[in-house]
Parts: C-alpha cells; sequence; structure tokens
C-alpha cells in the first residue's frame, strides 16, 4: 500500500470509531507507532481536524463533515459475500436492518461497482437453514449497548418448563452453528452461556447493569479458554479418522494432543461426560484408552441405547 493510500486507510479508520489509538493503527498498517504519528500529522495538515486526549487515543473533532467513503471492487465484492453469510447465520430482525444499510451503500457505489456487485450477488451462494425465527439479537444488542438487564424465560435442556433469569449480558457469539449469549445470571450468581433459540421470551428491562467488572467478550472467551484447565479426559484415535475430529475438538473443550507413530493422544477438560460421548460416538473416530471410567460409562450406556432401539 502506497502513502497516499495509507492516509485515506487511517482517515477511514479514523471515522469508523469515536477513538483510535496509534498503537491500534500502527498493528492495522503493520508500521511503527512514529510513522503512524508522522501520518498524522500529513493529514491534519491537509486540514483534518484529528483530535487527541493523552492516553486516550486520536478522533475527528465533532462537526467535520467529510465525503462518502469509496468502495474498491474487491470491498464491494466483499460486502455481497458478508450478506450472502449473514443472511443464513443470523436472525430476520438482523437480516432486514443489514439489508436496509446495503441497500444505502449501494446507493453510493459507483456505476461500475454497483454491475460488480450484482455480478457478485448472481453467482455467490450459501446453502443452509433459512433463518426466519426472531432469536432476540438486535434487542441484546441494544441490551449490550444501553447497559441494561435482561429478563428472559429460558428452556434448558434439563428443564421440563421456562425459568425466569435476570442476565448482564457480556456479549453474543456464534458457534457450532448456534447464536449463544454469555451473561452474569443473577439467579446462578456466576456466568452463563445462552442459546439463543432456546430464550422463549426476551425483554429489556429499565434496571442498569450493576456488575462493575463484567467482561468484554474477547476478555470472556480468553478466561474460559480450556487450556487455563488441567485436562480431566483423554482417549486415544488412529490417525486415519483424526480429521473427523479435527474441525470440532475445540468446541468441546480441546486441551493438547499427543502425536504417537499411528495414532494421536487427545487431551480435554470438560465437566459435561454426555456431550464427549456424543462427540466420540457421533464421529465415528473408534476411541480408545478412554479416561476416566465415567466417560466410557457414558459412551456405553448411549451406545447401549441405541442398540437397544435399533436392533430390540
Amino acid at each position: 500500500m502506497n502513502r497516499t493510500d495509507r492516509l485515506q486507510a487511517i482517515l477511514t479508520h479514523l471515522q469508523s470509531k469515536k477513538v483510535v489509538t496509534a498503537q491500534e493503527l500502527a498493528e492495522r498498517f503493520d508500521l511503527s507507532v512514529r510513522t503512524i504519528y508522522r501520518d498524522l500529522r500529513a493529514l491534519e495538515e491537509t486540514g483534518i481536524p484529528i483530535g487527541a486526549e493523552a492516553g486516550i487515543g486520536y478522533f475527528i473533532n465533532d462537526g467535520y463533515t467529510l465525503r462518502p467513503v469509496a468502495f474498491t471492487k474487491e470491498e464491494a465484492s466483499a460486502l455481497i459475500v458478508g450478506a450472502k453469510l449473514l443472511s443464513q447465520n443470523s436472525d430476520c430482525t438482523v437480516n432486514k436492518d443489514y439489508e436496509n444499510a446495503l441497500f444505502k451503500i449501494k446507493a453510493i457505489l459507483k456505476p461500475q461497482e454497483k454491475e460488480i456487485a450484482e455480478t457478485i450477488s448472481q453467482h455467490v451462494e450459501v446453502i443452509g437453514h433459512n433463518p426466519v425465527k426472531n432469536l432476540y439479537i438486535s434487542d441484546i444488542q441494544k441490551a449490550i449497548a444501553d447497559k441494561k438487564i435482561l429478563k428472559i424465560k429460558y428452556l434448558s435442556l434439563k428443564d421440563s418448563k421456562p425459568i425466569e433469569r435476570m442476565l448482564e449480558c457480556v456479549g453474543l457469539c456464534n458457534y457450532l452453528g448456534n447464536w449463544h449469549l454469555f451473561a452474569w445470571c443473577r439467579l446462578r450468581k456466576s456466568y452463563r452461556d445462552f442459546r439463543l433459540d432456546r430464550i422463549v421470551e426476551l425483554n429489556i428491562t429499565d434496571l442498569p447493569c450493576a456488575k462493575d467488572d463484567i467482561f468484554s467478550i474477547s476478555e470472556f472467551i480468553e478466561s474460559q479458554k480450556p487450556f487455563h484447565q488441567t485436562p480431566n479426559i483423554s482417549f486415544r484415535i488412529k490417525k486415519d479418522v483424526y480429521r473427523y475430529l479435527d474441525n470440532w475438538k475445540e468446541y468441546y473443550g480441546f486441551v493438547c494432543e499427543e502425536e504417537l507413530s499411528d495414532s494421536y493422544i487427545m487431551h480435554f477438560y470438560s465437566d459435561n461426560y454426555d456431550s464427549i460421548a456424543f462427540m466420540i460416538l457421533n464421529s465415528g473416530i473408534m476411541a480408545s484408552d478412554i479416561q476416566p471410567p465415567e466417560l466410557m460409562e457414558r459412551i456405553t450406556f448411549y451406545a447401549k441405547k441405541t442398540y437397544d432401539w435399533y436392533v430390540k
């Protein structure tokens, strides 16, 4: 990237956030902080009113209007691909909001960029379920932004009827094909993971979040990484079936693995033996040397239930 393009990219980055640090810009553009300082001064010399606050960062002063951002053909194509992915991985409310935003973006594209965007749209598709259910994603985002407590009725797999919970939100995460809400649960007095498709009812209260040490989403995910725990589960699998587990192991508390001549010994941390048992049975990996014995008991239990159902 030449310096002119980089200055434009830095200006766009400044537009995108309330405050930006020099270190953040240096990491994005793979430059030294000293070079970023020089670039910011160069932008100021062109008349851009860049404000700065010691220990906080840089920002565009209020009241300054910048010309509309132009898109490259690659950026316009990426927007279309993003829309396709989002349409299969969110809910109806978010899809509608994104569609409205995309129309506004398309309105400022140059004719050639609009043609490219339309061509890409006709030749890219994401196949999956059609997300028509309201997963309350927009409402949860609003509660996070306003720092308000959510009141939900939640139907877990262990409960026969929905239970009311009061939540202080950490953030949203999509994994294993489902949207999840990480939040501090006042009922359980601990951080919990709530699948959005199991929320029966959701309302934003007027109550402000009271917890002072609430995590950011990245901090929460980092704190939950299984390698912070001592593994309590292990089993051996042959190398020729390793690929069946490799793409999914991170979602089940994977900690580490030992490579042997013809196999791997997999180590996990989890207090849910049932989920590990399902993973082993559903993947068809034919694990051996399974520890602890309680996990082997769960695998045997579910294998017998399956046999009894289909054979007896």
